[in-house]
Formats: structure tokens, sequence, C-alpha cells
């Protein structure tokens, strides 16, 4: 080996035993200063009982293979290095100093994350300068134990004097590493940036002020609380970027100004005293020390995790990224916040038309302290101090993001993704980018290729059985470790993770990263942590309760006959009670008082989640309140007027900040934590599920904090004695427990669980997680006599009775009836023909079963969102001018009988081009002949390429609905999302991926997809994840006579506005039929390809239609105006009646398209329709040459 400047210049010596000579055939040698830096960080274990040799001690860390073990998992694998300069070797008098080299990598088979000591270094080429030596040192050092550059993933520096010369070396080899160099000084020097633009004369009077303190004795209290307990000042440090020492000094000034400026003035002229006394009298500088005490607030919490928290490195880079977005909301719109933010257009800082200048952010007491001194704070005062805060918004988010290795959304998802359940939340964008910033998509189609690894790996673990229990899952490496083994060694996606898997596990300070290594090399690996046994807590016969009590307790029980469900709540509430023997609970009359969960006005938000905490240091006032804010710490002092009981939740909470601002939904996530916490309230997801957490936290919320109710989280106080006034409290509220276990509201109406999860969307009560996803699939499944297959109200159930109302279509159960109405209630029902359900009739109470008033309405809000997603908001498209608007191109997918078409020239929209994709042979001549040829048709989905769009295209529409019968959950044979028919879906996924255009492209591009409603819940979840947004449902029922619910998922503006009937909609059955025959029912089944759905009632032999006295099928003529087709329009090809019922069963409800369609014409061409239009008209459409077209080859129903 050559030497060179940057080699260690010392003699490596032979310290290899007799013993390692026979087993090692090769020798590395170990430099007398890595011994010396193992000997005084690592020392010897004497407790072991053993001396051991230096060489013995080096092993013990190193290990026995070092370093070809390293090198081998580091040529196939990415890493991590550590570099700490300056750290003492020992010896003689400890002066001597070398630069220490670790690395970290994720072990791919034991599932491990692995830090390693490598080597120190020494530079001696003094011709160049510190940090070139350093480089040149380093990058000779991993090619001496060969490790690949390549694979050089994250790098971190603790010296950061050299680390910016060190990362542009070393991404001059490898541009996609990530540095973590500017982690542990970015609150610090984010903060410095921010006072410089604030005025001097704040800084100036901390620093007088604590030179008063530092030099002068005092038994002032107010000054000594100021410092108390506050981190040392640096005097070799600007105090402007001592964060955690200038945050909370100027906090507690802030709090203590009166008392200060009285006692600075009892100096009189002693010291800097007098020049202090001006300072607190400027209302100037007092206006922007209140200021800058709360915009510190965040930057303060950051350097307080950093410094002392354990969390990994992953996990604060997210909260740096929250604290990226927290300043960048303060002092930016909206707009140009989210593409700061993932675009990273530092720009946008100093855009006029973008900055919040009066609306600018500076705090409750800001305000407050403004309207107190109107009068003397004149307008070019305030006019400056808001732009000094804007400024100082300005400067500190520059700095957070030229800090932060990755743009914001990255460092976000990051954490996210490597989660086990995360795929569910991460889109395959989001993983594309992520791959592209860390330099793993160098070459074009990467990208594509990752976003398809993510997909398969999305499947694949979709595919997999979840458990019934609620047993916490893999940690995140055990979770990648099963993962990864079923990846390619060149795929994308996994050297992406194993990437994101390198990055500490810890703390980044020297000592907790060399105690890793120690703790991996040489200690045993931990025993798990037993499970703690729940211990039972029921009274005994030893507590003094009531022996009447217990026979009461029998007594309902048995005379309410409920199951072993019911049985196990009440034990569970009496487990609950027995709890409260321990602790009473004080609540005091007069309210909000100290630990109190209140809703407060922070201005220029909604109302925000907070604690009422207590005075220090002085009296307030009778009726303000200290409030400390959920989710950034920072206090306000707020009058008792403006504050709301926590109770009162469903009333203050915001959805539109829960859905658009992070410390909103930390905030709402910290308190509801506390409330949870009080109220003994115990979630089963784990701590890693966070977003499924808050989810089930805030229906929680909304449901009323049951069992204990508000009352539950009110704060303890002292604890008393178990007297006989506690057994009599104790009764009372368990009696009162029951009473309301027996209402509604108290649990599942389903199984009776007391673990609800959201509203019954029926009837008055809840649903349990389970009975929620249950109730999901099952609500709209109708068996072949049009009833539906469950209960209405539990969707379960063996033996059930029907509605007698003819345009009814609901069933009820044995127990619920029995259960929730009164027993005997199903047989005496029996004796009742026709009888009507309780949701047909005027609502009234039947026992503890009470239909909802706008069930109706509760029923949309059930089903909008029940999949729990949060997506990124679609790309809104502006409309288009009407003189530049074009005709519009579309791709048809499992067109069917041309119902797209149809709809598109009843809008009166321009078709230039209309490609549709059908195999049904007698759907296509019924589209064909309506339209006189100018739908072009293709081959099957499954043929269509990339090519063919290039050559078709460009398409503005991309519409379908896959075949469905392997997807309702009515077909006992079906396959599911990733077999038989059911995998057609991904066609039209792959077909969507191609036709998206870029971000540069500002064509609008639309698209729908549309499916049943009764699939497994699990396969909606996984529709949604893979086209990234949540479906509406639309039932034709409200424009037609025909019940016909759907999902459609798509980005066409204003799906999700209620639809409603046009004049022309014949939404009664007879508005259908023809002259002379009448409707006995005024809305009819789903109509399917089976002909029993046409009939009606209870034995399924009622025909809807009366002619002549004579009871009649529909007609295919009314069948075509219930669909909203034309007459005759499948009058073609000689069809007998049961294939034209074949092929009008599988097509769309043409007013639910319609409802859909309507606002394209804000973006594309229309023209003018003739009146009276019997038959859908046609325009010029630029047809394809013949060749092009292939015939259909098989047909395949779509129900």
């Amino acid at each position: 080996m050559s030497e060179g400047p940057w080699q260690n210049q010392e003699i490596a010596l032979d310290v290899q035993t007799a013993e390692s000579e026979e087993k090692e055939d090769t020798f590395f040698p170990f430099s007398p200063s890595l011994l010396q830096l193992i000997q005084k960080h690592w020392p010897s274990s004497a407790k072991r009982g053993t001396e051991l040799t230096q060489d013995q001690v080096a092993r013990h860390v190193l290990g026995q293979k070092y370093p070809q073990d390293i090198t081998t998992a580091c040529s196939q694998t990415p890493y991590c290095l550590y570099l700490y300069r300056g750290v003492e070797l020992g010896g003689d008098g400890d002066r001597e100093r070398a630069s220490v080299l670790l690395m970290g990598y994720f072990d791919q088979r034991s599932g491990v994350k692995h830090v390693r000591l490598l080597d120190t270094l020494q530079p001696r080429d003094a011709t160049v300068s510190a940090g070139t030596a350093e480089l040149n040192c380093l990058v000779e050092t991993l090619r001496r134990f060969e490790l690949p550059l390549a694979n050089l993933a994250v790098f971190y520096c603790g010296d950061s004097g050299l680390s910016q010369v060190l990362v542009t070396g070393l991404r001059a080899l490898n541009p996609g590493l990530v540095s973590l160099c500017g982690l542990p000084g970015l609150a610090g020097r984010a903060c410095h940036m921010g006072v410089k633009a604030l005025p001097k004369p704040v800084l100036e009077l901390v620093r007088d002020i604590h030179h008063h303190y530092s030099t002068c004795p005092t038994t002032n209290d107010n000054l000594k609380e100021i410092f108390a307990d506050v981190a040392p000042l640096d005097p070799l440090l600007p105090l402007s970027s001592q964060c955690l020492f200038l945050g909370r000094t100027v906090q507690r000034m802030a709090d203590a100004w009166p008392e200060l400026l009285q006692y600075f003035e009892s100096r009189g002229n002693e010291g800097d005293a007098e020049q202090v006394c001006a300072l607190l009298r400027d209302l100037k500088v007092r206006l922007s020390l209140l200021f800058l005490g709360q915009a510190l607030e965040p930057l303060c919490a950051f350097q307080e995790l950093l410094e002392w928290g354990d969390s990994d490195v992953a996990n604060i880079l997210q909260q740096a990224s929250s604290l990226v977005h927290s300043y960048a909301a303060s002092f930016l719109r909206s707009p140009a916040v989210d593409r700061l933010l993932r675009r990273r257009e530092l720009t946008l800082l100093g855009n006029e038309d973008h900055l919040l200048r009066v609306e600018v952010n500076t705090g409750a007491r800001v305000k407050d302290f403004l309207s107190e001194h109107q009068a003397e704070l004149k307008d070019d005062i305030v006019d400056s101090f808001l732009e000094s805060s804007v400024s100082f918004y300005m400067a500190t988010t520059w700095s957070l993001m030229e800090s932060l290795p990755l743009p914001n959304v990255a460092l976000k998802n990051i954490p996210i993704l490597l989660r086990p359940a995360g795929r569910l939340e991460v889109t395959g964008r989001v993983v594309a980018e992520l791959g592209s910033l860390m330099g793993l998509c160098g070459v074009p189609g990467d990208m594509a290729l990752l976003t398809d690894e993510f997909l398969e790996y999305m499947i694949s673990e979709g595919e997999k059985p979840t458990a019934d229990s609620p047993s916490p899952g893999p940690t995140v490496e055990q979770h990648w470790k099963q993962v990864l083994r079923t990846m390619g060694k060149t795929s994308i996606l996994r050297r992406l993770i194993c990437s994101l898997l390198t990055l500490p596990s810890g703390s980044l300070q020297r000592d907790k990263v060399f105690a890793q290594v120690y703790l991996i090399d040489i200690t045993e690996p931990a025993e798990t942590e037993p499970r703690p046994v729940q211990t039972d807590t029921r009274p005994g016969k030893d507590k003094k309760v009531c022996e009447p009590f217990w026979n009461y307790l029998d007594f309902c029980i048995k005379s309410q006959q409920q199951t072993n469900s019911l049985l196990k709540l009440i034990t569970h509430r009496l487990f609950y009670f027995s709890c409260l023997l321990d602790t009473s609970f004080k609540h005091s009359q007069k309210g909000y008082n100290v630990g109190d969960l209140v809703w407060g006005q922070i201005d220029g938000y909604s109302l925000w989640p907070g604690i009422v905490q207590p005075w220090k240091g002085r009296q307030a006032a009778k009726n303000i309140r200290k409030i400390e804010w959920c989710g950034d710490g920072m206090f306000s002092e707020i009058n008792t007027r403006g504050l709301l009981q926590f109770g009162a939740f469903a009333q203050c909470f915001s959805a539109n900040s829960f859905a658009t601002l992070v410390t909103y939904r930390d905030a709402i996530f910290q308190s509801l934590q506390v409330a949870a916490s009080r109220c003994r309230k115990v979630f089963s997801l784990g701590s890693d599920e966070r977003e499924e957490l808050l989810k089930e936290m805030v229906d929680w919320a909304f449901s009323g904090f049951k069992p204990t109710g508000p009352d539950g989280f009110q704060p303890p106080l002292q604890t008393e004695g178990n007297g006989i006034v506690l057994e009599v409290w104790f009764i009372h509220c368990f009696v009162h427990s029951l009473c309301n276990f027996l209402s509604s509201k108290a649990f599942c109406l389903c199984c009776m669980d007391d673990e609800i999860e959201i509203f019954h969307p029926l009837f008055e009560g809840s649903l349990c997680l389970k009975c929620k996803d249950n109730f999901t699939e099952t609500l709209y499944r109708y068996d072949e006599d049009g009833y539906q297959s469950y209960c209405t109200v539990c969707c379960a159930g063996l033996e059930v009775i029907l509605c007698g109302n003819d345009s009814c279509c609901r069933s009820y159960c044995l127990d619920c009836l029995n259960i929730l109405v009164g027993p005997g209630t199903f047989d005496s029902l029996k004796e009742v023909d026709p009888w009507i359900c309780y949701l047909c009739e005027p609502h009234n109470a039947h026992g503890a079963l009470k239909p909802r008033l706008d069930w109706n309405i509760r029923v949309q809000e059930f089903f909008a969102n029940n999949s729990a997603f949060q997506f990124e908001p679609d790309r809104v498209y502006p409309s288009i001018p009407a003189n530049l608007r074009r005709p519009i191109n579309v791709l048809s997918l499992f067109d069917g009988i041309g119902t797209g078409y149809l709809v598109l020239k009843e809008l009166g929209l321009k078709v230039d081009k209309y490609v549709a994709s059908e195999i049904c042979s007698e759907s296509i001549s019924v589209s064909e002949i309506n339209h006189e040829g100018k739908i072009i048709h293709v081959d099957d989905v499954r043929l269509i390429t990339k090519e063919h769009i290039l050559k078709w295209g460009p398409f503005d529409l991309l519409i379908g609905g896959s075949p469905c019968n392997d997807l309702s959950i009515v077909n006992p044979a079906r396959k599911g999302l990733f077999e038989g028919t059911g995998r057609l879906f991904f066609e039209f996924y792959r077909l969507l991926h191609i036709m998206k255009p870029k971000e540069d492209d500002q064509r609008p591009f639309f698209w729908f997809f549309e499916n049943v409603v009764f699939m497994n819940n699990n396969h909606k979840v996984d529709i949604c994840r893979f086209l990234e947004c949540n479906p509406v449902l639309v039932d034709a029922v409200k424009v037609s006579p025909a019940h016909r619910a759907r999902y459609f998922w798509g980005n066409i503006p204003g799906m999700n506005r209620p639809i409603i009937a046009s004049q022309n909609d014949k939404v009664f059955l007879q508005d259908c039929l023809e002259r002379g025959r009448i409707a006995k029912f005024t809305k009819v089944r789903t109509i399917t390809t089976n002909s029993n759905s046409l009939k009606q009632g209870k034995d399924v032999r009622k025909l809807p239609v009366s002619e002549k006295g004579v009871d009649d099928n529909l007609w295919i003529t009314e069948l075509e105006k219930i669909f909203g087709f034309p007459k005759h329009y499948t009058d073609v090809k000689n069809m007998s009646r049961q294939q034209r019922q074949k092929v009008l069963g599988k097509s769309w409800s043409v007013p639910v398209i319609r409802h859909l369609f309507a606002p394209l014409k804000d973006y594309f061409a229309c023209e003018q329709l003739p009146p009276f239009l019997s038959q859908p008209s046609s325009s010029s459409a630029t047809a394809m040459g013949e060749g092009s077209m292939g015939g259909p080859s098989w047909c395949s129903p779509l129900e």
C-alpha cells in the first residue's frame, strides 16, 4: 500500500496473539491510535474476572472478523458514516487527539442496526487546509477498507467548521449523499438569523440584565427566577445563537416585566440600572420581546428534543419538517406554504404577493398589548414592528430549510414509509420523489420502476392475512427484515429502504453513539421484557359493598337476558369503577381550575385546545387564566369569557384546520391523550400507528368521551380513604353506568361492545370498529328477492323479518328486535301483515332502537370517507375561457353500451375522439348503432400499451368501471381484487398512470373509476391507496326510480356535491311506464342481469306494473327509461329480452353520469343542442384506421 499525506504515519503494531494466528489466515494491523482509543473509551471488562490483553480488548470491540465482516456487509448494502474530531486517545496527559470514524448499517439477516468502530484519522499533510486534509484521509480510509463510496448513504460530522468541506467533497463522489451535519446546530442558526432581523435593543436588554445578575449580588426573587434552571450562557458564542437560553429568558422577562422595572428603578444610578430602565420603559422594546418569546418557543422545544430526547433521527427529521411548516405558515399564505415546502421554492420568501404583512402571527399576548397601548403606539411603530416580525419569520424559515438535508415533504414521509403500516399512508409518487432525492433514480425510467416496485410491495402486504387480536405488530427492523428477503438485489425500493434504515436510531451525540458500539459488540442482547400481568381489581369480600346491590345487579342481568358479550361488558364496567375506589376526584364549581382542559381562541386560528396552568410568582386577576396551548407548548393569558370546556369537542373542533394544519393535529392528539389518560380510556392501537390512533381518539371524543363523559377528564386531586362514603358513591356510579349502558349510545348496537368507533348512521347509537367494517360491506347487499341480505341494524342475523312497505327493502333480525326493542318483539311482529319498519313509519323510539331523523344524510356521511385515509389534494385545473376551449378526447375502458358518449352528447360537449375498450359483442353493437360509428372500438384493455396511448392520444378524460363479479360480496365464489376479473382494476390503474400529465403540463386531465359499494372493505381500501383518493357514494335512486348505489373515484371537480334530480329526470316508476300501464311501486329494486331482480315484495312474486287489472313485468323500453336511455336504445341485432336486460344491467345510470360529467362544460368546447332531441346527435370525430381496431374475443359480465 502506497503512502500519502492522508495516511496515518504510524507504524502498525503486530499484536496478534498465538491463538488468533491459528484461527485467522489474514491479519489486519491495528494502529496505535486505534488501540489507545479503544482502551480509553471501551476499557477492558475487569468485572468479567479475567484480565484481557490489548489485542483481546480490541477484538471485543471490533469483532473477531474485523474488518472483513464490515467490508462484506457494506459492499452489498448502504451505510452511514460518523466522524467525530478531536477525540481524546488517552496516554500521557490525554493530550493526543484524533478523528474517530464509525459506520452504521442495517443487517438484513438479523434485522438489527449495527454501529461499528472503523478507524482513527490523523491527517499530517500541512500543505493543504485542515478540511481538505481530513477529506483526503477519509476517502483513502474508505478505499483501504474497500468500502464503496456509491453505498455511502448518510454522513454526519460533529465539527461544524469542517463539515461543509467534507460534505462537498463526498457529494462530488456520491451526489445522493444525505448529510446530517446541519441537524445539531439547526435551532441555534435559525435563532441567530431570526433575532438579527429584530431591533438591537432587545438583545441589549437581555445582555444587560444578565450582566447585572452575574456581577451584582441581589436578593430579588424575580430576577433569580428569570435565570433559574436555564441553560448557562456560553460567552464564546453569540447570544443570538443560544436558542434555549434566549428563549426561556425572554419568556420569563415578559412575565415579570413590571417587577423588573420596579427593581431597576429602585437601583437608581447604580451601574447600568439607568440604561436598563430606559429599555424597560420603551414600548417598542417590550413589544418585540413579547413577540420573540412566543416566536422562539418551537425552536426551544426542538432544541430540547435534540439534547434530551431519545427519538431516532427519522422522527427528529419529521419534527423538523413540522417546525418549518409552523414558521412558514406564520407569515405566508397557504398556497405559498404548500409550494415552498413541496418544491423548495425559496424565492417565495421574498415575494410580496405571498406575505402576510398585517395578518402575520405575532401571538395573542402581542395582540392584547397592541390593543391596550393603541393610543401610545403610533401607526409607523406598529408597521415597523410587523415588518420586523415578517423578517424574523422569513430569516428563520430560510435558515431552517438550508440546514435540512431533504425537502420538507420527504422528511415528513420517511418515518411513515418505514412503519409497517406506512404503506397505507404514503403514495407511490412520494416514494419515487424520495428515491430521486437520494440519488437512486439516475436513469430515465427509474422513478416509474420504483413506483411499480412500491405498488408490488403494497399488493403483497395487502394480501397477507391480518391478525384478529390487537397484539402489537413487528418492529420496523423486523418488518423490513422479512420484506427485504422477497425483493431482488437490484431492486431500487430495496436500496431506498436500506438507505433509510441506516439513519441513526438515537442521538448523534458522541458518547451516545459510542455507547451503541459498546452495547452491540460486547454485551449480550437484552431479553424481551415480560408483558405486564393484568391483575384482578374486582372488589373482594373485604370491601364494604352492600349485599342488596349485588342482588340488584344479578336481577338486571337475568331480566335483560343478555348475551355473553353483555356480561363481559358489565364485568368490564365493574373493574373500571372498582379501580376508582382508590382515588376520588373533586370538581370545583368555579370552573377553569388548574389542570382543566379547555378551548380558547388564538388570533388567526380556530378554537385551540389547551390546559389551565398555575401562576408562578404573582397573583393573577380574578377572571384571567394562564393557558398552555397543546401542540406547541406556548402560553397565553385568557379571560374566562373566552374559554370553553373541553367537553364541547364537537362544537369547537375545526375539520378544516385538522386537515390542513400539522400543529393543530398535534394539539388535538396531545389534548386527547391527556383526556384519555384521565378517563382511563385504553385504545387498542399501538403507538407506532399514530394516524389510526388519532382517528380512533377523535371518534371517541365526538361520541361524548364514553363511558365516563366529560366529567372523566377532570384533573385528579388528593387521595381519600376507602370508607363507607366511597362505597355508596361507587354503587351510585356503577348503577348510573349500568343505566347508561342500557341506553343505545353507550355500546355497539351490533355486538354490545363498549369500545365504540363511530356513530350508527340509521339509529341512535354507535358501532365498534369490526362492526363498522361489516356494516360498510353489507348495507347495500341485496338478495335475489331485492331485500337486504342482512339486518338493517347489525348487518348480521340468521332469522329476519321484512318490511311490508313495497318501496322499502329493509330487514330486521330476531336478536336486534328482542334485545333492543323488547323481549318477544320478533314473534309479535310476525303476526302483523304488512309490518311497516321503523325507518318507514314516523320516527318514534321503540325501546333502545331510535331511528335518526336525519338518517338519509348520515348514511352519506358514513360512506363519504370511511377509509380513514388522507390523501394529497387533487390538482386543481382553472376553468378554461370559452374562446380557448377545444373538443374533448376520451378513453373509455369497459365501455359497455356507450353511456359515457351518450351523456357527453346530451351535455352538448363536442367530442373529437371517443375510444372505447369493450369485449361484449352485444354491447358493442348497441353503441355502434346508436352513435353511428362515432365510437372507435379497440381491443381488450389488457392489450392496450403505452405505444397505443401515444398514438391515439393525448386524452382529456379516462373513465371506466371494471367488472365487479369478483369484488361483490353477493358472489360467494368471488376471487377478490387480486384474482379473476378483479385484477382488471389494475389495468385501469396502469393506463391511468401512463396517461397522467406531468406537473409542468397545464393541460386539464380528468378521470373517474366506478365499482359497487358492497365489496370487501379491504378491497375498497386497496383501491383507495392505488388511486390516491377516497370515493364518493352516489345512489341513482335520487334521480331515477331504481336503487343503484355505486362508488366513484376520480378528480372531476365537484364529484362530492349533492345529487339533485332535474325537471327532466324520471324519478318515479310511473314516469317511465308506457300509456295505460300503472305502477304498483314508486321505486324498484336494483336492476341487475338477473330477471328476478325486476320482481318486488317479500316473496319475490309481486310484479311492479299493472295493466288492465293484470300484473305485468317491466318492458324493456321501460327499463331503458329507468336507466335514462332513449326508448329502443338496446333494440339492435335482434337481441332477445334477456340479452337486452343483460346489457342494461351492466350499464351506468345516465342521470348519475350526467351529474358527474356536468363540470366538464367549464373546460371543453360545447355545441348548440337541437331542440327536442330524441336521439343522441353526433359531431365529427377523428376516426382511426380500420387496421388498428381489434375485434372482441370473449364476453365477460360486469355483475
